[in-house]
């Protein structure tokens, strides 16, 4: 009996010290179960406190959470048991709603404030730079799933998103061009069409949400560009496809979904691209396709800057009517919004987001209030010019094989706006720090490479009280 108490006890220690030895140690892994990165080594380099502040005692529990042996199994089966038994969503990404729907977890019931009023302004400044260079532009709103499925929140769930008619009526006062998808996807649900599934991707239309959606936007583009192609149904293949786990998690779950498959002949020259167009780290989708049926027909080179719901579902449908389609994922970078212009040049631009990724998360606010974009030289066309040397300037180009990198340094310190005049072509350049003298500013533009042209350079910049011209040529 003694020995069998030993042995029991030894089992059980060694139960109990099983997830300490198998910890899991790998640098800046991301959980399959609840899709985020877990806490590194509070020791090690890649370590980054949640508040910016080093709290010692705090980043070893996180990690030590985070990092246990069978974390995610542990997690499976805790959720899994109280679906089970109590029909609880217990996961940290989806919740239940009623009638077996699922939802994304909600939190706070958001507020029109400042921030919202900035990023209007964002928009407009983008619009106007735009129309001043004689491009459409195109603000797309997609409704969240909670807004037009209110009526299947679970129980207790208070949902109130009464700032996006706050935030639509500062569209309005700017004279924003933009539309909402609301209105269309809540026809064709009170029609009994499934827009948004009942339980799988839980964030984001489906197939045939985007379907509606990307020809609402479409229609609307045709208006101002009329080669732009609205797509058709019998131009797809559609398919039912099962999904037995929700995305990034292994809940398991048994639910179809329409799938369109688009047969368009297209030119993919993302890959050509992809290295030397810059992006922000966290948000890198990119695509470039052509569609030469389409270009033809007079559809438009389009630059795209699109979220979540476009990325995974709505390119197929751009990608069959545009003649060019250029795909920026749109968080931080549509910020940087003369950077993609003036490599592209496109016929056309539009700047599509979701409801809930309308926050600081993903549209930086300190960037959003600097935002300066180039106004047309022409506007300035009544000041007085002044005609100097390139040689008192400094011009480098660092060339890829696609781009070319163009850095100008050496103009006086009161300059408002510069540009580059290559072959005739007038390109936006953007200011910034000079790295190695921190006090002076550089200017740098990033265009094709076969229209950078040495023997047909001119810079031309305003000064910042807008009293003169100067070329260097």
């Amino acid at each position: 009996m003694k020995k069998l108490r030993i042995c029991m006890s030894i089992c059980f220690f060694l139960l109990l010290l099983l997830p300490i030895i198998t910890l899991n140690r790998k640098e800046n892994v991301v959980s399959e179960i609840d899709n985020r990165t877990l806490t590194n080594n509070p020791f090690s380099p890649a370590y980054e406190p949640e508040n910016g502040e080093f709290d010692l005692t705090e980043g070893i529990e996180s990690y030590l959470e985070d990092r246990i042996g069978f974390r995610d199994d542990m997690i499976y089966g805790y959720t899994v048991l109280n679906d089970s038994l109590f029909h609880e969503m217990v996961h940290p990404t989806y919740m239940y709603g009623r009638d077996g729907y699922i939802f994304s977890k909600m939190g706070m019931n958001i507020s029109f404030e400042s921030y919202h009023i900035v990023f209007a302004d964002m928009v407009k400044q983008i619009q106007d730079y735009c129309t001043e260079r004689n491009v459409p532009f195109l603000f797309v709103f997609e409704p969240e799933k909670a807004a037009l499925l209110t009526g299947k929140l679970g129980a207790g769930i208070n949902y109130n998103d009464d700032w996006v008619a706050q935030f639509e009526q500062a569209l309005d006062e700017r004279g924003v061009h933009y539309i909402d998808n609301f209105d269309v996807l809540q026809a064709k649900l009170d029609a009994g069409e499934a827009v948004f599934n009942k339980q799988y991707n839980a964030g984001h239309w489906n197939d045939l949400g985007a379907f509606y959606g990307v020809n609402h936007m479409l229609e609307t583009m045709k208006k101002d560009y009329p080669g732009v192609h609205v797509n058709e149904k019998n131009e797809f293949d559609i398919q039912q496809k099962l999904n037995t786990t929700l995305p990034v998690s292994k809940f398991p779950i048994h639910e179809y979904e329409p799938i369109f498959y688009n047969h368009a002949q297209l030119v993919d020259k993302t890959e050509e691209y992809d290295a030397e167009v810059r992006r922000d780290e966290n948000y890198g989708y990119f695509e470039y396709v052509a569609n030469e049926e389409r270009l033809k027909e007079g559809s438009p080179r389009t630059l795209v800057f699109q979220g979540s719901y476009m990325n995974a579902m709505g390119y197929k449908f751009m990608e069959n009517s545009l003649g060019e389609y250029i795909a920026v994922h749109d968080y931080q970078n549509v910020i940087d919004f003369d950077y993609y212009y003036n490599i592209f040049k496109p016929d056309y631009a539009v700047f599509e987001a979701a409801q809930y990724v309308i926050s600081n998360t993903y549209f930086d606010y300190a960037k959003m209030t600097e935002l300066d974009l180039n106004p047309v030289p022409e506007s300035f066309g009544a000041l007085p010019v002044e005609e100097r040397g390139m040689s008192e300037i400094s011009m480098e180009a660092a060339e890829g094989e696609k781009l070319v990198t163009v850095t100008v340094k050496g103009l006086p310190e009161e300059i408002g706006y510069v540009w580059l005049t290559s072959a005739g072509e007038v390109f936006d350049l953007q200011k910034k720090k000079d790295e190695e003298d921190p006090g002076e500013m550089e200017y740098e533009i990033t265009l094709e490479k076969d229209k950078y042209r040495l023997d047909s350079l001119e810079v031309e910049c305003v000064n910042k009280e807008k009293t003169k011209i100067t070329i260097y040529k």
